[in-house]
């Protein structure tokens, strides 16, 4: 069956449009963390022992960058987390408006807009008529709505999700909610439990379904020692994309926490079965844990529960500090868990500050999460797509990084069969803008033709030939 398209980028995270693939490869890119990192860190005394798990959106109708971050008191009292607001006119410079909307304890002045949550997901949803439920958050213990983003109904889903404690992510998808929370089994012979993704689904965000595990380690993870902890999900186009960090816990007796994080790609079209990006590569890589005085001040991260794209730049913030995973200033000193041969571990001791928590901005180029490139730079290397229903549109602009004639474009009919005129030796590519060039055919006598003057009434092939540099995507618009 031929494939309908939208007007939407296609990217080449899966197979889903490709029919063929020679001498080429997915290769992973990576974003660019901001020199100024991080950009916001603790500053009140509701924020002194925790400083974590975030949402950030570009609000258009405010104009203006706006974060909610979830946030604890030390010493531990209760309720032991909130969540905190914040803004920011160029997603650089934050402030945190005193709007306190509710009391807080002794605190008279604060930025905390919801009083008793883990960490929330928060999401923008003007298809919703009710003006009161413009903003809808999940995450932790609580589901919320609110008409600004400051002011939020809470409602308890504990029910639907159970344990929920690691960072929270929902998109709405065809029609529903799809809330990717924390979910966790027993292994024979542990005494501590391991980590996968669970799904709960709701139509109104009013009532939700019970949660059931949709995505899980293996052994090319190295399981149960590598563990999915949480799926970062964003609406990308026709496909959910997921940021997917993976724990390398030590693998120590009993360890179900200490280790490394570096954070995965996985793309859904249905939000219940995902693929892992090019064979499981690393989108963000963990620096290398040095000692005390020459780590970086993220070599612990962990990213939003989103990412979104303004001005042909992906956004993708996270939040960090200096300590490994499963070390933390709060926990040192205190016994964690058995070491080898059953001896007891106990952290080192460090000053309270040292965490130092902070919120950092990693940006890349719009659609470039993976590129199509040669395996072999000698010879050329070829896509060929599925037959296609080409959406309606007069260009067809190919995302991509490349010299001078290193890429060429051919239409084909369903029995791959070139349609007379968009040939390869026709093909020719002209610069739309920074990232993006316009497929142009060169027509019998001298005139240049474009997609909109080829036969789209049936199916149509897509066969590019590359012979160096980089394909991301291709759109008809």
């Amino acid at each position: 069956m031929p494939i309908a398209l939208s007007n939407h980028p296609q990217l080449f995270l899966d197979d889903y449009l490709v029919s063929r693939l020679r001498n080429l490869k997915r290769d992973m890119k990576q974003p660019v963390k901001h020199p100024a990192n991080p950009l916001m860190v603790q500053e009140h005394p509701w924020e002194s022992r925790y400083f974590w798990y975030t949402t950030v959106i570009y609000d258009e109708d405010w104009g203006k960058f706006r974060a909610w971050y979830m946030c604890s008191e030390k010493p531990r009292v209760q309720p032991k987390y909130a969540v905190g607001y914040a803004e920011s006119k160029d997603g650089l410079r934050w402030t945190k408006p005193m709007a306190s909307p509710f009391p807080f304890r002794e605190h008279k002045k604060h930025n905390l807009v919801i009083p008793n949550g883990h960490g929330v997901c928060v999401l923008k949803t003007p298809w919703d008529p009710d003006p009161s439920r413009l903003y809808k958050a999940a995450g932790g213990d609580v589901f919320a709505v609110s008409p600004d983003g400051i002011r939020w109904t809470c409602h308890d889903w504990k029910p639907a999700v159970g344990k929920n404690d690691t960072g929270p992510s929902f998109a709405w998808w065809k029609g529903q909610y799809l809330a990717y929370v924390r979910y966790q089994s027993h292994v024979d012979g542990w005494r501590t439990v391991v980590r996968s993704i669970g799904l709960s689904v709701s139509k109104d965000f009013k009532r939700w379904s019970k949660k059931r595990v949709i995505l899980e380690s293996d052994e090319a993870d190295g399981y149960p020692w590598g563990q999915p902890h949480a799926l970062a999900v964003t609406a990308y186009g026709d496909v959910l994309i997921g940021l997917l960090p993976m724990m390398d816990i030590i693998p120590e007796v009993n360890n179900n926490l200490m280790g490394e994080m570096h954070v995965e790609l996985a793309v859904s079209r249905d939000g219940r079965k995902w693929h892992r990006v090019a064979d499981r590569a690393r989108f963000m890589p963990q620096a290398k844990p040095e000692n005390w005085a020459r780590r970086v001040w993220d070599l612990g991260f962990h990213p939003g529960c989103n990412m979104f794209v303004k001005d042909d730049r992906v956004y993708v913030y996270y939040m960090g500090n200096r300590c490994r995973w499963g070390e933390s200033s709060w926990r040192c000193g205190r016994t964690r868990f058995g070491g080898v041969g059953g001896r007891r571990r106990t952290l080192p001791k460090m000053d309270p500050l040292i965490a130092h928590y902070g919120l950092g901005l990693a940006t890349l180029d719009a659609d470039r999460f993976v590129s199509l490139r040669p395996t072999n730079f000698e010879a050329e290397g070829t896509l060929v797509t599925k037959p296609l229903h080409l959406p309606s549109g007069k260009n067809l602009l190919i995302n991509a990084d490349i010299e001078k004639d290193e890429l060429q474009v051919e239409l084909l009919d369903a029995q791959k069969k070139v349609v007379p005129g968009f040939g390869r030796e026709e093909s020719k590519l002209v610069r739309h803008d920074k990232l993006r060039y316009r497929a142009q055919w060169r027509g019998a006598r001298g005139g240049q033709k474009t997609l909109s003057h080829a036969p789209r009434r049936k199916p149509l092939v897509l066969r590019f030939t590359l012979k160096n540099g980089d394909l991301y995507a291709f759109q008809v618009k």
